[in-house]
């Protein structure tokens, strides 16, 4: 300790002598270190951090896609038939979603409800908190009225009363006992996670999912069920595939009406909950890996060049006496001292960063609200860092260590000409590298900045701006009887909604263009063509709306007519299909009165007539895949007690979501509304991904382009003061100041133009791989290569600039006598 305090002392002031130097060493490795960090910290907590189920790599989803879709549910009676006869699991379990409101102590509330088999407790391995969970004996028609509360539930709604088991609690006006309270489950088939957990076959009695006269568990066409499996011990998703493929081929003979054009997936559970955004989070990833690789190479040339400038210190010191490992200690005394102040910034930085990325992140995002700096990741990330800095200190230490103390100050002036070019080609290539390294990143910036704004421009097929929507559920039981008084809610709500001060047009709609990427799609026919047959049938997505639904979102109809009041429920079925429909099946032709059948979910076959044809509108993520074909009923003619209302109106969200709550109470004061927001804020949310990624990548790239213009600069300057005389003699001889600074600047253009050409050859040679994250932008986009090489350019000419016009006012007299 007596010579380690005097040692750090000396060395602290050491490197407070070269300011310039120091505080650039420690800001390049507090932004490798924190960067890093929190993007490694992101992937951990995103994707390699397990699900919070006992051994959760044999949890897998379990769909059955029509016709090649990337998600569809099972029907019930598949997925009975699937457990009863498979080989592979050790649990099936199925669950479906539903609002559930909680009433009795004050204004209604809203919980998310999961109608799930008893199975789906054994799937997910988690015993319980309190109680215990429902049983099979239980989960059975006409069974009791028994639910388990989330954790998350039960510390919120209920304080945590460890009494609450055994009492009894009201949702949707039916008493129900509460037997459990569980660990809160991510949400594992669709946010937002689950509040309670009821018994599957309470779904016939209550009449939810869309119909207020009960779900017929029996139907097989109705794929409205997400299914998860446990795998045995030792059970791949391949063998567990197979053994469901030879089931579902048994049911495709046994039912080939309804199960014809289904296949049968099978995916491990964590992919199919990052389906959205693994891609750009290992996109970040690799952005962040071209970060830290440019921080090691602008460390070392750093170290590199500051050990060669101490050549003449050395050599003075070794004279006087200072052993070869004295030295070397030394030089790494400063590295260690500039690593660990870096490293303490660094932290800094990746607790800033973490924080930044969960704000700008929406709560949607599964997992990225958990995202904390990770001390693996940063010891993983600090000791890369810190042996690069301790090798690029080490070398030139070791260097001149072993030079004689006469040959340095014999050399004075630049004369080593081969040290000195083997030295400036070290540097050199580091640079180089440092360039094509940021040349990939601002390739890679720019086609994902080019492809959010395609994004964003793509014609969506309404207005979304000044539209306020509003999720209104009818789950009480006056409303389970038929669909009379479900429709004269709703007609009550449009009339007096539309009468509110500032209200330009409303409509309701049961599945809103962008608010939701899962689909229903339903098989149809047209009248009068030949029937393909089970399995090829076309598909289309459908909504329920109301008359003005199209003048609500500035929807032109483009053939024949809207909804109106005389499409009641005792009146022939029509529906509006859009013009990709009409220009498929009816070229040439009107397509108004033709006939069109389509199978939607528990209500069978509807026969329609066509009365109206509108734009096909985007009603899922741009670049996600959609259903080519969409048509329209109106809810007058169908049973619907779940909806979103959308207002058109100039006044503020603000001041008109109380009227609407107002509004609603004043028709049924037990209704509460939910998920309140401005269309902006529903489309944003499609968008965030995106976003997100383009910014951070987009913040990598500048921060690696500032990185290497210092890298040139450096490089840059170094050559400049080992040519200090040359370029004295070169003035007093009456040298051009446009020769000089050519004959410094060619020098680092030279660099770069090798950095870049090597850089945009690796970014086209891998270029297809983020061409899955890329939208309305081809991967090797002429535009942004052009714009990068550019903006590359401007920032090496600049790099140069400095050193080129110091070289310039160098004094001939001065710099000779020096």
């Amino acid at each position: 300790m007596d010579r380690f305090l005097p040692s750090l002392r000396y060395t602290l002031r050491l490197l407070l002598k070269s300011p310039g130097f120091s505080i650039t060493a420690i800001l390049i490795l507090a932004f490798g270190i924190g960067a890093n960090t929190a993007i490694f910290s992101l992937i951990d907590a995103v994707i390699l951090k397990p699900l919070p189920y006992p051994e959760p790599d044999r949890l897998v989803l379990i769909c059955e896609p029509y016709q090649n879709q990337q998600f569809t549910g099972l029907d019930y009676p598949d997925y009975v038939d699937f457990a009863t006869a498979q080989h592979t699991f050790a649990a099936m379990g199925v669950v479906n979603g539903d609002i559930l409101d909680l009433s009795g102590n004050g204004e209604p509330q809203h919980l998310q409800g999961d109608f799930v088999s008893a199975s789906m407790f054994k799937v997910s391995g988690l015993p319980p908190l309190l109680g215990r969970v429902f049983t099979e004996q239980e989960d059975v028609p006409n069974g009791p009225f028994v639910v388990v509360l989330s954790e998350r539930c039960w510390r919120s709604r209920f304080h945590a009363d460890p009494g609450i088991v055994g009492k009894n609690i009201i949702l949707s006006e039916n008493s129900f006992q509460v037997i459990g309270v569980v660990p809160t489950q991510p949400n594992d088939w669709g946010p937002p996670p689950a509040d309670v957990y009821a018994p599957i076959h309470l779904i016939v009695p209550l009449g939810f999912v869309g119909t207020n006269r009960g779900y017929p568990l029996e139907l097989r066409d109705v794929h409205y069920f997400g299914c998860i499996g446990r795998l045995r011990p030792g059970v791949s998703v391949a063998q567990a595939q197979a053994d469901l493929e030879t089931i579902h081929n048994n049911l495709l003979v046994r039912y080939p009406d309804s199960n014809r054009g289904y296949g049968i997936r099978v995916t491990p559970l964590l992919d199919s909950m990052l389906n959205d955004y693994a891609a750009t989070t290992w996109l970040l990833g690799a952005a962040v890996v071209c970060l830290l690789l440019i921080s090691c190479a602008n460390v070392a040339n750093l170290l590199f060049a500051r050990g060669l400038q101490r050549r003449r210190e050395m050599s003075i010191r070794s004279a006087l006496g200072a052993t070869r490992w004295r030295l070397i200690a030394q030089l790494l005394r400063e590295t260690l001292l500039l690593s660990f102040l870096g490293g303490i910034l660094g932290v800094g930085i990746a607790l800033g960063s973490a924080e930044t990325i969960k704000r700008l992140s929406p709560p949607g995002l599964y997992r990225f609200q958990e995202l904390s700096v990770n001390l693996s990741a940063l010891t993983f990330v600090f000791a890369v860092i810190l042996l690069t800095s301790l090798l690029a200190g080490l070398v030139p230490a070791w260097t001149l260590s072993r030079a004689s103390s006469a040959s340095p100050l014999k050399d004075e002036g630049g004369r080593a000409i081969t040290s000195g070019r083997q030295h400036h080609r070290t540097q050199s290539i580091l640079v180089t590298a440092q360039v094509a390294i940021a040349c990939v990143l601002l390739i890679a910036a720019g086609l994902l900045v080019r492809s959010f704004e395609a994004a964003q421009n793509v014609p969506l097929g309404f207005n979304p701006h000044h539209l306020l929507t509003v999720g209104i559920g009818l789950n009480s039981v006056k409303y389970e009887t038929d669909g009379v008084a479900t429709r004269a809610f709703w007609d009550a709500l449009m009339t007096k909604v539309r009468r509110l001060p500032g209200v330009r047009a409303a409509a309701v709609n049961n599945w809103l263009p962008l608010k939701s990427d899962w689909e229903f799609l339903s098989p149809f026919t047209i009248d009068g063509m030949p029937d393909p047959g089970p399995g090829n049938k076309p598909a289309l997505t459908w909504q329920m709306i109301s008359n003005d639904y199209f003048r609500t979102l500035q929807i032109p109809v483009l053939q024949g007519r809207d909804f109106d009041s005389q499409d009641t429920v005792d009146k022939p079925s029509v529906a509006i299909v859009d013009s990709a429909l009409a220009e498929r099946y009816f070229p040439g032709q009107n397509p108004i009165g033709k006939g069109i059948s389509v199978l939607v979910g528990e209500e069978g076959i509807r026969d329609c007539t066509i009365v109206g044809v509108a734009p096909h509108v985007c009603y899922r993520s741009p670049g996600e895949k959609e259903s080519p074909f969409q048509a329209y009923f109106p809810y007058s003619q169908w049973d619907l007690d779940l909806v979103y209302l959308v207002v058109r109106s100039d006044l503020d969200a603000g001041v008109l979501i109380p009227a609407i709550r107002q509004t609603v109470t004043s028709i049924d004061s037990g209704v509460p509304i939910f998920d309140a927001n401005t269309y902006e804020s529903v489309i944003a949310e499609k968008f965030v991904t995106r976003r997100l990624c383009a910014l951070l990548i987009t913040l990598f790239s500048g921060a690696a382009l500032f990185l290497s213009a210092i890298g040139i600069y450096g490089v840059m300057a170094y050559s400049v003061g080992q040519r200090t005389r040359e370029l004295a003699i070169r003035i007093a001889l009456g040298a051009q100041v446009n020769n000089i600074v050519r004959s410094v600047a060619d020098q680092g253009i030279k660099i770069v133009g090798i950095g870049l050409l090597v850089g945009i050859g690796v970014a086209l040679a891998t270029a297809r791989l983020i061409e899955g994250v890329l939208y309305g932008v081809s991967p090797v986009d002429f535009v942004t290569l052009l714009i990068s090489t550019v903006i590359l350019l401007i920032a090496a000419v600049l790099a140069c600039l400095i050193p080129a016009l110091r070289a310039v006012r160098i004094n001939p007299i001065s710099a000779l006598r020096e």
